[in-house]
């Protein structure tokens, strides 16, 4: 069944009737120029409307040139924002939304992605994975395209839509947004219905997927990344009215959002906001924030990086008068700036620009060091129409330059598959880890660790050229399925490690089977679908967690996986252990309550002991008492000036015996591994009266040095 918005938006928008940009691009003050030709078309037209059926959401002709531009650039990407309008309308109807609300919303679904008119083709239209300042670049089209929605003087529903549409749903009050509270209704419809489409599109990795898949993963990921009432709502609809666009994807889907014969000066004027789109990328990317302001001293663009800098949320600005209290600008010397000597006074009156270091004031009461250049917007015949202010940060905290920003990122992804590497892995692990353990409500995280099945016979029977390819489509497809706020990350040779925060064990393990079934059925690499399989061990954080013995306890559950015969799932609880004849709660064998005795075989051989014991005693700020031949005594936690134990974990001192057996060798199916029998004794160092909390304390620590030995 083929579903289209009932206001045709996505037909009528398509034809432009005249130019809004009249002057070819040939400096920056021209590019900033036809931006705010833009701005004054679009409130001309709000004006001359008489009848507005789009419910002030944005000028007819101006998203007639928006969407036109669009199609000049990317054919298939107005076909998808067609689609997502088709969808998010329909859902929306079915909420019962009105119809101003309902034309707000599909002009937002239409216009989600415009920023992209701005990509150059050799990232746009990249065959293969982006590279790292490429995917930067990329993702910098949602900042572009809010500054040409606000020039455009779109509804500021249509802007909160589009701005919030890209964050992440939280259902906890309070989280902070621009705005302020929760997300706009219109943005979590907006969120569902782009990633239905993107899932079921062809892509260049993996077919589309058939609606029960795409609803099995919105579903999963209600609560998180997407609002599980609109999910359902998409679910519902969806059964009363039938499948969108089942059997005719593509360019049938809906009705071809272009004019049907372009012109000449249709193809000038795409090229004229092409030019203006990209010289937005080089503000968004290269400055701190701008603003635009109209011969009116109106606000008509204040960017993100506004926002940031001084703290005044754009929905407060645009519209409004221009002010001094919005900089309160102080000279070198630290003295607040005269009202003729503001650079936009001055400028406005020598018609000239001017570059001007000073100081600004955030909203929170701090200064900021600046440059600010001030253009005025001049035409051909001499009027002013604007002026333009772009800011650069001078102050520690600003923006870096771009060459500091790309070693950075150099220097924390994988250079052949362009996500994060293993030390920024460990840098993200860590600071979820603080997170889950000062969190009093018990906040999940949880590790999925992957590695390719045989990968070196891949390399040897096709070539390194055909493994890293395997690397790199590997990494595409993970990244396609991973959700909002997941961290993926290539921890070496051809192990992936997915990072998934607020999941449980449960919900890893469901995780981790579905992307074990995308990979067994997409094709990798040039290799047929059902060649690349791939091993998954999860483990959850457990309080005691560190960074080492979590990715320990994960790494542990994926060589589970491979000795079952790979291409399977395993996970691993606190409860699990190295071998079958240890001890499998991780309970006291002691009978004295204030005692603590367990027994584990480490999957090492005898040689390597010291080196794990060294690792455990380094992370973990032990002090070794006596070190023997096959016996260890050491400290954990400290004594305080009273010797009464203390409610963290540092504060509740515990003396570990760890005596070593001898090395032998055990047969895990058909392999053979050398181990070492691993006898634990703790006992507590001060006064502790509850022995449930020392045994607590004590079973922890055990299970953290099991996982130093057994991985």
């Amino acid at each position: 069944m083929s579903i289209r918005p009932d206001h045709l938006l996505a037909e009528q928008a398509v034809t432009p009737d005249g130019p809004v940009s009249a002057h070819h691009p040939v400096d920056s003050s021209r590019l900033l120029l036809g931006l705010m030709q833009l701005s004054l078309s679009s409130g001309s037209a709000f004006r001359d409307e008489t009848e507005d059926d789009l419910s002030g959401a944005i000028p007819r002709d101006v998203l007639r040139c928006l969407l036109s531009a669009l199609h000049f650039r990317d054919v298939s990407t107005v076909r998808h924002v067609r689609r997502v309008a088709a969808l998010a309308v329909g859902v929306g109807r079915y909420l019962s939304w009105d119809a101003p609300q309902l034309r707000r919303l599909e002009v937002a679904a239409l216009l989600h992605d415009i920023g992209k008119i701005g990509v150059p083709d050799n990232i746009l239209f990249k065959p293969g994975k982006l590279a790292p300042n490429e995917a930067e670049l990329m993702a910098l089209h949602h900042s572009v395209g809010l500054d040409v929605l606000q020039a455009a003087r779109v509804h500021q529903e249509v802007l909160d839509i589009v701005v919030q549409a890209h964050g992440q749903y939280n259902p906890s009050p309070g989280t902070a947004r621009e705005a302020g509270g929760r997300l706009h209704q219109g943005a979590r419809i907006l969120a569902v219905a782009d990633a239905y489409d993107s899932m079921a599109t062809d892509q260049v990795y993996r077919a589309g997927r058939p609606h029960e898949q795409i609803m099995e993963v919105l579903v999963e990921a209600s609560g998180t990344q997407f609002d599980g009432n609109v999910v359902c709502a998409l679910s519902r609809w969806i059964n009363a009215e039938g499948i969108p666009f089942q059997g005719e994807r593509g360019e049938s889907s809906l009705p071809e959002a272009m004019p049907r014969q372009a012109s000449p000066a249709d193809a000038l004027e795409a090229s004229q906001l092409g030019h203006i789109f990209s010289y937005l990328y080089l503000l968004e990317s290269l400055y701190d924030g701008f603003y635009l302001v109209d011969n009116d001293l109106k606000i008509v663009v204040w960017n993100r990086g506004m926002v940031d800098l001084l703290g005044h949320p754009a929905s407060k600005v645009l519209g409004q008068g221009w002010s001094q209290r919005l900089f309160e600008f102080q000279d070198p010397g630290n003295r607040p700036l005269a009202d003729a000597a503001y650079p936009l006074h001055q400028v406005v009156a020598a018609g000239r620009g001017s570059t001007t270091p000073l100081y600004c004031r955030h909203a929170d009461g701090s200064d900021v060091q600046i440059e600010v250049q001030s253009v005025p917007l001049i035409d051909a015949s001499g009027q002013l129409h604007g002026v333009a202010e772009i800011f650069r940060s001078l102050s520690r905290g600003g923006r870096q330059t771009r060459e500091i920003q790309e070693l950075r990122l150099a220097a924390s992804r994988d250079p052949l598959t362009g996500v994060a590497n293993r030390g920024e892995l460990e840098t993200q692990l860590t600071i979820h880890l603080q997170s889950a353990g000062q969190s009093e409500s018990g906040e999940a995280l949880s590790v999925i660790f992957l590695d390719v099945d045989f990968f070196k016979k891949i390399n040897d029977t096709h070539g390194h050229s055909v493994g890293d390819n395997v690397l790199i489509d590997m990494t595409r497809l993970l990244q396609q399925e991973t959700y909002s706020g997941e961290h993926l990350g290539r921890y070496g040779g051809e192990e992936f490690v997915i990072l998934c925060p607020d999941t449980d064990l449960q919900q890893a393990v469901r995780r981790a089977e579905r992307l074990r079934t995308a990979i067994c059925q997409a094709e990798i690499g040039g290799l047929p679908a059902g060649r690349i399989t791939a091993s998954f061990g999860v483990a959850e954080y457990e309080a005691g967690d560190s960074v080492e013995s979590l990715l320990r306890h994960a790494d542990r559950a994926l060589y589970a996986a491979k000795d079952s015969g790979r291409n399977c799932t395993c996970s691993l609880s606190s409860r699990d252990t190295a071998d079958s004849s240890s001890n499998e709660d991780g309970d006291s064998t002691a009978t004295n309550p204030f005692q603590f005795e367990t027994r584990f075989f480490a999957l090492v051989a005898a040689d390597m002991i010291v080196f794990k014991l060294r690792g455990f005693v380094t992370d973990h700020r032990a002090r070794l008492q006596q070190v023997e031949l096959r016996r260890a005594v050491l400290r954990v936690g400290r004594v305080g000036l009273l010797p009464f134990w203390g409610s963290s974990q540092d504060r509740q001192p515990i003396e570990v015996e760890i005596c070593f057996g001898d090395e032998q060798m055990a047969q895990r199916g058909s392999t053979a591994s050398r181990q070492v029998e691993v006898v634990l004794r703790i006992h507590p160092l001060g006064w502790i009266r509850d022995p449930a909390v020392f045994q607590q304390r004590a079973r922890n620590v055990a299970r953290i040095i099991r996982a130093y030995f057994v991985a």
